[in-house]
């Protein structure tokens, strides 16, 4: 006997697809979701709500074997619950048919209903009909935006299933808790503007927002915390720094990373100095030189020690000029003044070398890396 009540609409982009099963008892020789949350019959899905009719689906399952396949109707209905008809033209006794349904402002909401579809794996679609994939990666997302976290994660599980693809469980943390970390770093720029310790440490638990050398090279973590100088690269040493990377590819060259803040100031002064330019700030100047000294050091003492050399060239990593890469500040700080942000851009450009990179573009490419992967 039907466990489930009366029949319910299931509204797209409010109620969850994760409270949906198929119902266990046929009705009228066809199988019909049901919903957990609300013990209901879902026989409707509800694409989009207009002031007037709203665009509805309705998903019958036929059961074939262990499998269901699912047959789709689309058709509009006035707030009445009355399904609309319109005249054909098309015969010469003309007939009543359903109203056609445009798609156009419920595509999104249709592409969730399929991709659900497609996720379940009592459900059988027919091969050849269609292929959500068929446009790019782009209508999968826009197919997934609105579902629950635990439908994406319970998708994400099924696609590791399939011969050919490969799916641990850090690569589905990996999906889920970029995000979270994006809108932490987020917050962070305001929140921890000044404390150049706790971005270390969120570097240091998320060594991804490095994936890109600025240069478009990846970049990977070699050690956190270098000795640049002394007896060995995570040993005592003179000069001290926040990372040692590398590139990578079939010969990997090191590159030394240092972080400031976004509160950093970048330059300095109420009046610029002369012909629209301005003085560029002590903490600028003194990261710059911090980071030439470390490269300096590095190159000639601390990648040359036996013990850092043999454990580097292990992994096909070398010291060649090593570059270097400076994470400071905040280009807000210019506001709309055009003369301090060319007087910044040039300074930049003029370095030989070593990337000087704001915490707000490190944003846009932590941004990007997360929208795109």
């Amino acid at each position: 006997m039907n466990q489930f009540g009366k029949s319910k609409d299931f509204v797209i982009g409010e109620d969850s697809f994760s409270d949906l099963q198929i119902n266990p008892t046929a009705i009228q020789n066809f199988y019909y979701f049901s919903n957990k949350k609300n013990n209901s019959i879902v026989k409707q899905f509800v694409l989009h709500e207009k002031e007037r009719v709203d665009y509805i689906c309705q998903v019958k399952l036929i059961k074939k074997g262990e499998k269901f396949t699912p047959r789709l109707a689309l058709s509009t209905r006035d707030k009445s619950g009355k399904i609309l008809e319109v005249k054909s033209s098309e015969e010469e006794n003309a007939s009543l048919t359903k109203a056609s349904v445009n798609l156009d402002d419920c595509h999104d909401n249709f592409w969730q209903l399929i991709s659900f579809l497609q996720s379940l794996k009592d459900i059988e679609i027919p091969a050849g009909k269609f292929s959500l994939v068929s446009q790019g990666e782009g209508e999968i997302v826009s197919a997934l935006r609105g579902r629950d976290v635990k439908s994406i994660v319970s998708i994400i599980k099924q696609l590791s299933s399939i011969p050919g693809v490969s799916l641990s469980e850090d690569d589905l943390s990996v999906v889920i808790k970029r995000r979270e970390k994006l809108e932490e770093f987020k917050k962070a720029l305001t929140e921890h503007a000044s404390d150049e310790s706790w971005w270390q440490d969120f570097f240091e638990q998320n060594k991804w927002i490095f994936g890109y050398g600025l240069n478009y090279q990846i970049l990977r973590q070699e050690q956190a915390q270098p000795h640049y100088g002394g007896e060995k690269v995570d040993g005592t040493g003179g000069q001290k720094g926040d990372y040692l990377t590398s590139t990578d590819g079939d010969i990997n060259f090191t590159v030394l990373v240092e972080i400031k803040t976004p509160a950093t100031s970048l330059l300095q002064g109420t009046t610029p100095i002369r012909n629209g330019a301005w003085s560029l700030s002590k903490n600028l100047t003194d990261a710059l030189s911090q980071i030439e000294a470390n490269i300096y050091t590095w190159e000639k003492q601390g990648s040359e020690q036996p013990e850092n050399r043999d454990r580097l060239e292990k992994e096909n990593t070398h010291t060649v000029q090593p570059k270097g890469i400076i994470v400071i500040g905040s280009l807000a700080e210019f506001g709309t003044e055009r003369n301090k942000r060319e007087t910044f851009q040039r300074f930049r450009k003029s370095i030989h070398g070593i990337d000087i990179i704001t915490f707000d573009e490190l944003f846009k490419r932590a941004s990007f890396i997360v929208e795109n992967k």
